[in-house]
């Protein structure tokens, strides 16, 4: 109670020597004291500018500008968002700032941080990864902070080891030790306190650059959950900040041994659902409680953190959500858009992974009790409202107290990036950054989802609301004509909301295309069109034909067919792909005319012949439709247009040999083998044969 005894002696002074008043009174609050977990009765907080200036007591009097009658409501320090991912999950990673250049887009989506997290009383947020283009922007947006906006800090690119793999757009390659301690020193350069060390970093070049952190000052937060680096390990190198509650199950445990017995004793198979995955992470915890030898690592391993000042994200909401325990769905991977994981379990396992979540949660308390400090990282889209998930699930677990969850959420995370400096506590001289709830969540814990008033830098947030923003999670949640309701009540309330953007429009229609909502992306277009008759959305023939091809996918030919006819109206200077045009004419009319739309169509400048589409659509017939015939006939036809390469013969050789032709399957193999003596495929097909 000290350091609150002073402030509140410091603003008795300021009140007296400040005669102009006060910008800005929270009359009569509850204060939440992050450092005592209590709550101080009756107070008043003076603001001025973007700083608190005084705390007093409510008898006392004093001048403002401005008053909010706080009617002993609780006012808590703001919340901070450890990792986040806003160029990604936003639909961005596939792109580059000049693509967001045109209509203000840029700003658009600076917008969306406010409104996925200003709103929800998430005031702070760590960037924990992104494609290295985007730097540039983001570090703009760091080093110039607005009241009606997050503050936001960012760490660059996640950082790997070179790899022969693909990497994500967001994942940067270091090759070796030194070209690590120059990532470091070049990200120094340019400004920027965090980085993160994903866990496909390996130990010579993680071992380089957290030296070279050290060095230049900047702080490591890192992902190890891959069986390369060991949060001890990592820790030996003076690293303490790590991200999320499943990577402490690699750090006492060997994936490649366990992995293979946790699911041979739970009778579940690993698929390749990002779902699945955050499931089996939970999964882990009752393997652990199962096996006292590892579960005695674990508790060593939570000695060890607290007595090293070591500090753990969350991701809770996620592996909560694939796990059924949460009410509101999030995941690593928003796409496909949906509502609910992508799971199957049966009973026993239903109940198997049930008790293991409660394990989780049992282990997530002795860290905390131990003195491991646990900080919020949602690291999904939807991150504010996931976050106030996060803190009715530590509630609701029976493990924390509302106390805890609060400090949780504000001090520990402010403490583990060093910037409690400023924020993190109501305290005279740290920053106006402050949440004043409607209805009291130590009554009830889905308080937290009650309105409440955000104060960013001294300045109360504007609620007004965007229509683009909310119509497309309206439509991701509730369908089609709930959003069709809400945009057309929407656009004309010029006091609840916003004027309608050309950016944000434009943005939900790309975002519901890329999450495989082909229909309702096409519907949103001709609202677009309507309100901006001189604007379009940018789509080229790579974009439409990944669409078309989505819709293929899914079978939905009947949908397909009004997108082909979309894409002539609306984009008819796009050149489409010949295999499209070929499926579905093969589709409607059978093999002998598609044949013949080929040979009338391959050789056109309006249509593209590109030997991989039809290749892969090939493979579509042969391998997840299962039509033989018609993968024959689509492999011969990329012989006909591509005979000097030897895969399209490999590929023939491969539907013949599933044919049960085994003389026109060696001949075609024999072919691509002539054409590239090294293709080892052929060479041991042949054999076989």
């Amino acid at each position: 109670m000290k350091h609150i005894l002073l402030a509140t002696l410091i603003g008795l002074m300021v009140l007296s020597c400040d005669p102009s008043g006060y910008d800005l009174a929270l009359a009569n609050v509850h204060i939440f004291d992050t450092k005592t977990k209590s709550v101080l009765r009756n107070k008043t907080v003076l603001i001025n500018a973007d700083t608190i200036a005084a705390i007093i007591d409510v008898e006392q009097t004093f001048r403002a500008s401005r008053t909010i009658e706080g009617n002993e409501r609780l006012l808590t320090p703001s919340f901070i968002d450890t990792h986040v991912h806003l160029i990604g999950n936003y639909g961005t990673s596939s792109g580059t700032p000049e693509d967001y250049a045109a209509d203000n887009g840029l700003k658009m989506l600076r917008d969306m941080t406010r409104y996925h997290y200003l709103n929800h009383g998430v005031t702070t947020v760590i960037e924990m990864g992104q494609p290295e283009e985007w730097i540039d922007v983001t570090l703009g947006w760091q080093n110039n902070p607005k009241p009606d906006y997050p503050n936001v800090y960012i760490c660059g690119g996640s950082i790997v080891s070179d790899d022969d793999r693909r990497q994500p757009a967001h994942h940067i390659e270091v090759k070796n030790p030194e070209d690590g301690r120059q990532k470091v020193r070049d990200y120094a350069k340019r400004g920027l306190k965090y980085m993160k060390f994903y866990s496909k970093l390996r130990k010579p070049d993680y071992k380089a650059m957290a030296e070279e952190a050290k060095l230049q000052g900047i702080i490591v937060n890192t992902h190890v959950d891959n069986n390369v680096m060991t949060i001890g390990e990592a820790m030996d190198l003076g690293v303490k900040n790590f991200e999320h509650i499943f990577t402490l199950t690699p750090s006492i445990l060997n994936y490649d041994i366990h992995w293979k017995q946790m699911n041979a004793d739970y009778g579940i198979r690993m698929s390749g659902s990002i779902d699945e995955f955050a499931a089996q992470m939970v999964f882990f915890f009752g393997y652990i409680k199962a096996h006292p030898e590892l579960e005695a690592k674990l508790m060593t391993l939570f000695d060890r953190m607290a007595r090293e000042g070591a500090t753990l994200s969350t991701a809770l909401n996620v592996v909560a959500a694939s796990a059924g325990q949460s009410d509101f769905f999030s995941s690593f991977e928003y796409y496909p858009i949906r509502t609910m994981p992508m799971v199957r379990y049966n009973e026993t396992q239903l109940k198997i992974r049930d008790e293991a979540y409660n394990t989780m949660m049992e282990y997530l308390k002795i860290a905390y009790d131990k003195g491991v400090k646990l900080r919020i990282g949602t690291d999904c889209r939807n991150g504010g409202r996931a976050f106030l998930s996060e803190l009715q699930l530590l509630v609701n677990s029976g493990q924390f107290s509302m106390a805890e969850a609060l400090e949780i959420a504000t001090i520990n995370g402010y403490e583990a990036m060093q910037l409690d400096e400023d924020y993190g506590t109501i305290e005279v001289g740290k920053k106006a950054d402050l949440l004043l709830f409607d209805a009291n969540p130590f009554e009830d814990a889905s308080n937290v989802l009650a309105s409440k008033t955000v104060i960013k830098d001294g300045v109360v947030l504007d609620r007004k609301k965007s229509i683009a923003f909310l119509l497309q999670d309206i439509i991701a949640e509730d369908g089609m004509d709930a959003g069709r309701q809400f945009f057309n009540a929407a656009k004309t309330n010029k006091t609840e909301f916003k004027p309608l953007d050309i950016a944000g429009l434009r943005h939900v229609i790309k975002q519901l295309a890329r999450g495989d909502k082909i229909q309702e992306a096409m519907e949103v277009y001709q609202w677009f069109k309507t309100a901006f008759p001189d604007k379009t959305v940018d789509y080229d023939s790579v974009d439409l034909t990944n669409m078309a091809y989505g819709l293929v996918r899914r079978g939905d030919i009947p949908l397909l067919k009004g997108f082909m006819n979309f894409w002539n109206t609306n984009y008819p200077k796009e050149a489409q792909y010949v295999g499209l045009n070929v499926f579905l004419t093969m589709e409607d009319q059978g093999i002998m005319a598609a044949e013949l739309q080929f040979k009338a169509i391959k050789d056109r400048d309006d249509f593209i012949l590109d030997e991989g589409e039809m290749n892969g659509l090939g493979y579509l017939y042969l391998s997840s439709l299962g039509e033989v015939e018609k993968a024959l006939a689509i492999f011969k036809m990329n012989v006909e247009a591509f005979p000097e390469s030897s895969n399209v013969y490999d590929s023939l050789g491969e539907a013949y040999l599933e044919a049960g032709d085994k003389v026109l399957a060696k001949k075609n193999y024999e072919k691509s083998l002539e054409l590239d003596p090294d293709n080892r495929n052929a060479k041991g097909v042949l054999e076989n044969l």
